[in-house]
């Protein structure tokens, strides 16, 4: 089981190293707001919803970042970041309105095959590349989606890109 989930790991892990030119073009969007004069801001669904509090005050939080509370709280300089584990109509809902505002943002979360036609046209789109269990057991049914350890490999690579484009020192 251990040699699945390491092997299932590294290809979750390979198919975001795939979308690299996607997450340098994100990491420059939010970088526009760390190093300017707006904030990030982090909006998050499901399970998510419990990394919050890490990524607004853990060490490595993307620079003075707050969490969502009304579109009208959201100045030009600002960015977006949404996060979520499925692409469901709540998540469609709030970037439908985040587009009609006008508002730059990203979204991380697993793609959604019946709504490609929407995600294949959000601009600063991630696919965590883990939509399902994956680990086999005895009776056939599949356990343990890794979509944590999905965000966290994209998030540190978000965080080392954003403190490359932003660190005079490099």
């Amino acid at each position: 089981m251990d040699k699945i989930l390491q092997t299932q790991l590294i290809n979750i892990y390979n198919h975001i190293d795939a979308q690299e030119e996607e997450i340098e073009i994100a990491a420059r969007l939010l970088s526009q707001a760390v190093h300017g004069e707006g904030n990030i801001i982090i909006k998050t669904f499901h399970d998510f919803t419990k990394l919050e509090p890490l990524l607004l005050h853990g060490e490595l939080k993307l620079g003075s970042p707050s969490p969502f509370s009304a579109f009208e709280n959201i100045d030009t300089p600002d960015r977006m970041l949404v996060i979520a584990n499925n692409f469901d109509e709540e998540v469609k809902t709030f970037i439908d309105e985040l587009d009609a505002q006008h508002i730059e943002f990203v979204l991380i979360s697993n793609y959604n095959r019946h709504e490609s036609e929407t995600l294949d046209n959000v601009h600063h789109y991630i696919d965590l590349s883990s939509p399902r269990e994956l680990i086999p057991t005895p009776n056939f049914d599949k356990i343990v989606n890794p979509y944590m350890n999905a965000f966290t490999y994209l998030y540190y690579h978000l965080y080392v890109l954003i403190d490359e484009m932003t660190n005079d020192e490099y």
